[in-house]
């Protein structure tokens, strides 16, 4: 255990060498540490040694008379530095994302965003349409009568080329004696619709078992409307580098700022019709997963 004590009045010869050879003792090095480790105390060590003779003298090796010590220093193995380090940003933020500043007059001139604007909802509202089509738990005749059946090239409802009626809560008839071409188109609008009917031919006849709705039934349509929200959410990211590159083939034309805020304000149309789709599409799974 190193010691050390500071001024006691004395002023002969001895306490002169008293207080050099305690600061040889100690080394350079040591006095360091314990003004790092001891500050309350470096005043007192500070003291002895100016008192004693020059700071410089602290590396001549005197004798060191054995006095009572007034300070208990540890030994300098146990001096242990803390260091600080500065705390750095947080990665984890992301930086805020820049709005657009343009108008849609200076969008027209690059690109036509009524055209723009057309194309995205018509995205939207095409899978609203497939809800309404294909994801219904509905079990009555009146949710098939609307399906589209193929007919030589056009398109028609269903209850315009056959009769539909039910036979029972869980059997729907539908007579096609009128257009018996139209059978073919039928069946696969049947199977077409994700309500999980297998329909059954009997000459002009078809019956369609209506299966009872279960849970696992609505859990596999709520997946279903999933799949074509993520869908509809690839053609609004393709319509939107569509015309994203439009924009850029335009360098050259128009300042760069423009442009660039036009890009900008062509993610943010495509993003607010994301939105409205995820919107639907969560509407849609919190009908299929109601149970009454």
């Amino acid at each position: 255990m190193m010691e050390c004590w500071p001024d006691d009045g004395v002023t002969s010869a001895g306490g002169e060498a008293r207080s050099e050879g305690t600061m040889a003792l100690l080394g350079p090095a040591v006095t360091g540490r314990m003004r790092l480790a001891l500050s309350p105390s470096w005043s007192v060590v500070r003291a002895v040694c100016q008192s004693r003779g020059p700071w410089n003298n602290l590396t001549q090796a005197t004798p060191t008379p054995a006095l009572p010590p007034h300070i208990l220093l540890p030994p300098p193995a146990s001096l242990t530095l803390v260091r600080g380090y500065a705390k750095g940003k947080d990665k984890k933020g992301k930086a805020k994302q820049q709005k657009a500043v343009v108008s849609e007059e200076e969008m027209n001139e690059v690109v036509n965003v009524d055209k723009m604007r057309e194309h995205l909802s018509q995205l939207v509202e095409a899978l609203k349409q497939d809800y309404i089509k294909t994801l219904s738990i509905r079990t009555a005749a009146g949710s098939i009568e609307s399906l589209p059946v193929q007919l030589e090239g056009d398109e028609y409802p269903l209850n315009e080329v056959a009769q539909v009626s039910r036979k029972s809560p869980q059997v729907v008839i539908i007579n096609a004696a009128a257009f018996p071409q139209a059978l073919p188109g039928i069946l696969a609008a049947i199977r077409d619709t994700g309500m999980n009917l297998n329909p059954q031919q009997e000459g002009t006849t078809v019956i369609v078992p209506v299966p009872k709705v279960t849970r696992e039934h609505r859990e596999n349509m709520a997946k279903a409307a999933k799949v074509m929200f993520n869908r509809c959410k690839d053609q609004l990211r393709d319509a939107q580098n569509l015309y994203i590159r439009k924009v850029k083939n335009k360098e050259g034309q128009f300042s760069e700022d423009l442009l660039f805020n036009v890009q900008l304000r062509i993610r943010e149309l495509a993003e607010e019709h994301m939105h409205e789709a995820e919107s639907m599409m969560q509407a849609k799974q919190k009908e299929l997963l109601k149970t009454s």
